[in-house]
């Protein structure tokens, strides 16, 4: 059972930012769609999902040159 915990503590401080990220942009997502309609928090998702991705891609050449 300790190192189950423990495992999952690693995990968790690993992919922190990723963790994070995700979480803010699901309640973004789902604040835009409450405010300004459902189609507009869609869109903001792919832009906010491409965004992250190109992000991910330039920290991984400036760690990895």
């Amino acid at each position: 059972m300790r190192t189950n915990i423990m495992r999952l503590r690693q995990i968790c401080s690993n992919y922190l930012s990723a963790i994070l990220l995700i979480m803010g942009l699901i309640l973004l997502v789902v604040g835009v769609g409450g405010w300004l309609g459902w189609y507009a928090a869609i869109m903001l998702a792919g832009v906010s999902l491409i965004v992250l991705a190109l992000l991910i891609n330039y920290e991984e050449k400036e760690v990895n040159p």
